[in-house]
């Protein structure tokens, strides 16, 4: 980042942002995005806020970004069934928002491996966000996998976001913020086509600086089953660790979440909406 003037170049706006360069300069030039123009070759420059304004959909200077129409997706093959895991489980995908609870990241990557290899054997892509793993043991877990790790990343099918560039991006946690940074996720996988994708996030980044209320978190899952509605091709799969969340924060999770499974078993949770 340029720390004299605190702006953002065009490349670190477009990862910021999660878009290609050559996108933010279609929206400059076309006057939906605002930027600046320095030196004698008018290069751009990125307000960290403009961005975040563009991002929670907050203003209208940005407009809005229209995402082409998909189909219905087709339905998916069965996967095989992995081992180790319930039947009932290898169809995950078919369950649009879910909760998992665990109690060691072991048990929670052996609750999650199932929609991540089943997105990433159709060619769908994963954005997983992370706070209590890193992204070294996230790159391990798929190399366990039998997968390339610094290969998937590459080929897009996994984004790897930290809590601080994602739930915690703000001073504070906000569910409008975060629903619009995921609502930019769907816009941007339609855009690039794909029928099918997975987003997922650990959810213990809430005891990380004093993140904000639980009852905050709480809203942003409600609001969580608006947007499954409205991205069908979407799976949101969200991480509970029943060994930091107290008794009453565990039920709200079950209830704002059609969807909820305990290792091998599952249940049907609430469908709470604001």
């Amino acid at each position: 980042m340029n720390e004299e003037n605190n702006l953002l170049t065009l490349e670190e706006a477009a990862q910021y942002l999660g878009f290609s360069k050559t996108t933010l300069r279609r929206w400059t030039s076309d006057g939906q995005l605002a930027c600046l123009r320095v030196g004698l070759r008018g290069e751009r420059r990125f307000d960290r806020k403009v961005l975040d304004a563009f991002l929670a959909g907050r203003s209208e200077e940005v407009g809005e970004v229209a995402a082409p129409a998909l189909a219905p997706p087709a339905a998916a093959a069965e996967p095989a069934p992995l081992a180790g895991q319930a039947h009932a489980h290898t169809h995950a995908h078919l369950h649009r928002h879910i909760c998992l609870h665990y109690r060691n990241p072991a048990e929670q990557w052996e609750s999650f491996r199932t929609y991540f290899l089943d997105h990433y054997r159709a060619g769908a892509p994963t954005t997983y966000m992370y706070s209590s793993s890193t992204r070294a043991d996230l790159l391990e877990r798929v190399h366990n996998e039998g997968i390339d790790p610094e290969e998937a990343v590459r080929s897009g099918l996994l984004r790897l976001v930290p809590a601080s560039e994602s739930y915690l991006r703000q001073s504070e946690f906000s569910a409008d913020f975060m629903i619009s940074f995921v609502r930019l996720i769907m816009i941007r996988m339609r855009a690039d086509g794909y029928q099918r994708h997975l987003t997922t996030g650990e959810m213990d980044w809430h005891f990380m600086r004093s993140a904000g209320n639980i009852d905050e978190l709480h809203l942003y899952e409600r609001k969580l089953n608006r947007l499954s509605d409205e991205y069908p091709e979407a799976t949101i799969v969200c991480h509970y660790d029943i060994t930091k969340f107290d008794s009453e924060a565990v039920l709200n999770a079950c209830l704002t979440h059609p969807n909820v499974y305990f290792g091998e078993r599952s249940r049907k949770g609430g469908v709470l909406l604001p």
